[in-house]
């Protein structure tokens, strides 16, 4: 197994097909004008990730974990069923490739939760709330801050549901924010790396990035389930094109009993 590896001397876990920097923070940002608002950066950590998610309302019994690898044993080892992932990438490299490939225009695919990025190093954030709000029926019941503010953001566009984002997580992100095994970066810190979700909405899988401005439809889901639909699309999207860089994948499912490690 890899050892989580500091942010500013990430190893490469070269025994696994997914090199993971488990210790990066948050992404890189374009420039931006002094005013708009910066958070800490959040760790590439799923115990961080679930404490996070807890404290906005998802249920006991779910939370968020590694994978090591994107072999067969790794996938099996993942607690299921899993119903959202968090891919880490470094930024500039894969958004200077995307830029040369043309822009994705996103889906108009209401049925899927998904909102804007306007806080610098905020996008951790972004993908934890995308994974939550497309599965609150399911692992949210109850939860009175999250039905709130679905009931809030309904029929909102995704830059509406960026504005009222801030005001309504910002207290939570900086409870959890400078937790985890490295030291936390300043709220302007210029970070090179970037995370976004996947979900499964209606038999279908979408990319959920905070940049973009609204869902991105990565295809039917079949019947090896979200998991591996993810990651063949992020081998051939993201790893592919760079074999020596640095990824993480985080899953988003039950959580993982003692006896399961």
């Amino acid at each position: 197994i890899a050892p989580r590896t500091c942010r500013d001397n990430p190893v490469a876990a070269t025994q696994l097909l997914l090199p993971l920097l488990l210790g990066a923070r948050q992404p890189h940002q374009l420039a931006m004008p002094s005013e708009r608002e910066a958070w800490v950066g959040l760790e590439s950590n799923p115990t961080v990730m679930t404490k996070y998610a807890r404290s906005l309302g998802v249920a006991d019994g779910w939370g968020f974990c590694d994978l090591w690898g994107l072999d067969d044993e790794a996938l099996e080892a993942v607690p299921q069923p899993c119903v959202a992932a968090i891919f880490l990438y470094p930024f500039s490299q894969v958004e200077a490739r995307k830029r040369a490939l043309g822009t994705q225009q996103p889906a108009s695919a209401p049925e899927v939760w998904h909102m804007r990025q306007d806080v610098s190093n905020a996008c951790g954030s972004v993908a934890i709330m995308h994974s939550v709000m497309n599965n609150l029926d399911r692992i949210g019941e109850g939860s009175s801050f999250l039905d709130s503010f679905r009931e809030k953001t309904a029929g909102a566009s995704s830059a509406e549901r960026a504005a009222l984002f801030a005001p309504a997580v910002r207290d939570i992100h900086d409870s959890h924010a400078s937790s985890g095994q490295t030291d936390a970066p300043a709220p302007t810190a210029d970070l090179d790396f970037h995370f976004v979700a996947y979900v499964e909405v209606r038999g279908r899988m979408y990319e959920l990035d905070g940049n973009n401005d609204g869902p991105i439809d990565c295809g039917e889901v079949a019947d090896g389930g979200l998991l591996r639909a993810v990651c063949d699309h992020v081998k051939a999207a993201y790893i592919a094109p760079f074999p020596d860089s640095h990824f993480s994948l985080i899953t988003l499912g039950p959580e993982r009993r003692e006896d399961d490690e």
